[in-house]
């Protein structure tokens, strides 16, 4: 039998969000069961076979692997099955660490493609998916385009200190 701890998250079939344990199990007649509150915050007292422990990244990226290339649920796969595709997970997740490190070192210049993230990102009018292009780049602010929106200056500008929470290299 599974057990959790009061204040885990876990996944509960059907569901798309997590779910967190309230308490449990709770003996009932046939099963156990676990109070959870679900992501929208109502409350349900579930079977424990209704509930499973969330993907680490690792297993994620194993998951999804395995079952695109064959064609099976990752729950049916052998002990022996699995430890090949964690593997290469294991390989996938440290070439996209050492590509992410590569991008993050490389410094943004003109020319660069940046997307928002987070709509009216420093007072600008920018919508979160918008992707403009770097003007000029100085020590800690950069310029782009404006994408026809009225401004002062024809451009947009903001904090390089904001990547990865208001834009990111597109």
């Amino acid at each position: 039998m599974a057990t959790y701890t009061d204040g885990q998250k876990v996944q509960f079939n059907g569901m798309v969000m997590p779910a967190t344990i309230i308490s449990g199990p709770h003996p009932t007649h046939g099963a156990d069961r676990w109070l959870i509150r679900k992501a929208d915050e109502t409350v349900s007292l579930v079977k424990v076979a209704e509930l499973s422990p969330l993907l680490t990244k690792r297993d994620a990226a194993a998951k999804v692997m395995y079952e695109s290339q064959m064609g099976r649920r990752w729950e049916t796969a052998s002990s022996y099955g699995r430890s090949a595709w964690l593997r290469m997970a294991d390989k996938v997740l440290a070439a996209l660490e050492v590509a992410d490190a590569d991008e993050k070192a490389r410094p943004l210049t003109t020319g660069d493609r940046i997307r928002i993230t987070r709509t009216g990102l420093e007072f600008a009018s920018v919508t979160a998916g918008d992707v403009l292009t770097v003007m000029t780049v100085s020590d800690r602010n950069f310029t782009t385009n404006d994408l026809g929106s009225p401004s002062l200056t024809g451009r947009w500008s903001f904090a390089l200190t904001n990547e990865g929470k208001g834009w990111e290299r597109a």
